[in-house]
């Protein structure tokens, strides 16, 4: 918990208002850089990376799941079929 506050004084540390972001992003993707802007696109940069590491090593692994609805449509299958063979059972009679 304290490492995602630590994470999150981090990205409150780069000051770009929305505007400011998407003049960065115009600058950026025209060649037009300044220094300064090097310098808001690196915090950024950093900033996002870091949290979305921490955030990933938070998140619990993909669960497998896949056994269970494979039995249960197993299930389902089965239950299907004796239901035909009775239906066609009837019939017969």
């Amino acid at each position: 918990m304290l490492q995602r506050l630590e994470l999150l004084k981090r990205l409150q540390e780069v000051h770009l208002s929305h505007e400011e972001g998407l003049a960065l992003i115009q600058r950026v993707e025209r060649n037009s850089c300044s220094a300064a802007d090097y310098e808001s696109l690196m915090q950024v940069l950093q900033a996002s990376t870091e949290v979305s590491q921490q955030l990933s090593q938070e998140l619990p692994g993909p669960r497998s799941s896949s056994p269970q609805r494979k039995a249960k449509r197993k299930r389902q299958l089965a239950k299907a079929s004796r239901r035909r063979n009775r239906r066609e059972s009837r019939r017969a009679s």
